[in-house]
């Protein structure tokens, strides 16, 4: 009887084993359910059904809730609007939620510090986009910081003149800031200026024009 209930024992053991074993074996869900890609855990096949993430409805990036507690690694959909949380997909990185952008904007908030070799900081920042974003000034009285488009900030203006004989001064196309914000051309060919007051400039010297000539002045406000 003895030798039974070890051999019933030993039996029990070993059918438990082999259900362990295959308990922590892969797992496929979906089509072809037999057919396992060897480095994954878990693996989904379908071709007309996807994976729905869980929906919760978060409260701050702060508050692990619904959660009991942050767990890294956690990843869900967020179905509120409230505090700093909007809908779409976030992970917890164990401390907080952190959203999961799309289209080339960043995955974490853009963060504004110090360092021991800046005053000033400004990490996390996304690529830019010349043709639609605008940057920001800021006001010399009042310090107030203001966004203008780059085309308010930076404006170029051209003039072409016709020059007569033995001409060598021309007006410049705005009053005149820094000489090297204008660019002079003779007939097409990039010649050097100078500044005789704010608003007229002199070809450099020994450039004297004939009648006819064509002079472009490209500056930059």
């Amino acid at each position: 009887m003895q030798n039974l209930n070890i051999l019933r024992c030993l039996l029990f053991t070993f059918v438990l084993v082999i259900m362990v074993t295959k308990s922590i074996s892969q797992v496929k869900i979906g089509d072809n359910p037999t057919n396992l890609n060897p480095n994954s855990l878990l693996e989904l096949e379908s071709t007309d059904k996807g994976l729905l993430i869980p929906r919760l409805s978060l409260t701050q990036t702060t508050n692990a809730a619904p959660l009991t507690n942050h767990v890294s690694g956690m990843i869900a959909y967020n179905t509120a609007e409230q505090n700093d949380v909007v809908p779409g997909f976030y992970y917890n990185d164990g401390s907080k939620w952190v959203r999961l952008l799309t289209n080339g904007q960043i995955s974490s908030p853009t963060v504004i510090g110090t360092s021991p070799t800046n005053t000033f900081a400004i990490t996390g920042l996304g690529m830019g986009n010349l043709s639609t974003d605008e940057i920001i000034t800021i006001d010399p009285i009042t310090g107030v910081l203001k966004k203008v488009t780059l085309t308010s900030l930076i404006n170029e203006e051209q003039m072409v003149q016709v020059a007569t004989e033995g001409q060598t001064q021309f007006p410049s196309p705005f009053p005149i800031t820094d000489i090297d914000k204008i660019n002079v051309y003779r007939n097409g060919v990039r010649i050097n200026a100078t500044m005789v007051n704010a608003t007229t400039i002199a070809l450099e010297s020994g450039v004297v024009c004939v009648a006819g000539d064509e002079i472009r002045i490209v500056q930059i406000n």
